[in-house]
């Protein structure tokens, strides 16, 4: 036998009982472990991604499952990491121990976390709004651009201002994009006129109106309130979530025009002051 192949046999001979000493085969159990573990979280990743592009669901639940994807992602990496040290034969209950002090440390720490967490999952799941709609939170008012499981952010359409409200402190919630509105508009009417002139007067000028996403007739409700100057009078319409607004500013802007060709003049406040001689 030549030298260079005893040196090739020896190395091949070395190398293989290193291979197959106990800590060559725990660190190869290991990384098989961890290998199978990514294995395994990739094809959820791909499931979640699959399933929500076929079923074109929401952003809150492509949240939720994204959430739940993590939450096992974290589970079976804490297993691996526990059959780890089963494999090196290391003992887990002192990190057990270690584990659950710096649990109740965290966890009474983040007791507002995990409070905001909560509410977040609960709003996604519960479907309270989505991105997209127009909700009033506490006195905040905008329109959703983003839902997390800590908080929400609101866009103000009137200012442009970014509002971020803890999901923990969420209490009372307002969506004014359920579904449908009605838009509605007091009209101010002369106390001269007869109140069945009134009605008869409205009803004449809103019979003809007819809106893009009005889902009904607008129609005169009745009079509504016996105003200092005037006798306030509401006409309503049944509209598209979202609509309701800009049909509340159109119907302003007809209804006046309606009345001045009529020649019938809105009232307004007046004060007449007597000077004594």
């Amino acid at each position: 036998m030549s030298p260079e192949f005893k040196t090739e046999v020896d190395n091949v001979t070395s190398l293989w009982g290193y291979i197959s000493s106990p800590f060559a085969q725990r660190v190869i159990a290991t990384a098989i472990l961890f290998f199978g573990v990514w294995v395994i979280n990739r094809a959820i990743e791909s499931a979640i991604d699959r399933i929500a592009n076929e079923r074109r669901i929401d952003i809150n639940k492509r949240t939720i499952y994204q959430l739940i994807a993590k939450i096992i992602r974290y589970i079976l990496y804490v297993i691996a990491f526990t059959f780890m040290l089963e494999i090196f034969n290391i003992s887990i209950a002192p990190l057990l121990a270690i584990g659950s002090a710096v649990g109740v440390a965290v966890g009474l720490g983040a007791q507002e976390v995990v409070r905001d967490t909560i509410s977040g999952f609960l709003i996604l799941t519960e479907n309270q709004y989505v991105i997209g709609d127009v909700v009033k939170i506490e006195d905040s008012v905008g329109e959703v651009v983003e839902v997390t499981l800590l908080s929400t952010i609101l866009r103000n359409g009137l200012t442009g201002e970014v509002i971020t409200i803890p999901n923990g402190e969420i209490k009372v919630i307002v969506n004014y994009s359920k579904e449908y509105m009605n838009a509605y508009v007091d009209i101010p009417m002369p106390y001269e006129m007869s109140t069945d002139s009134i009605i008869s007067t409205l009803q004449d000028i809103v019979s003809p109106m007819n809106y893009e996403g009005a889902l009904s007739p607008v129609e005169v409700i009745g009079i509504v309130d016996f105003a200092q100057s005037a006798i306030k009078v509401r006409v309503s319409v049944k509209t598209e979530a979202g609509k309701n607004y800009e049909i509340e500013r159109r119907m302003r802007k007809d209804i006046k025009n309606a009345l001045d060709e009529k020649g019938i003049a809105m009232p307004y406040n007046t004060q007449t002051v007597h000077l004594k001689q």
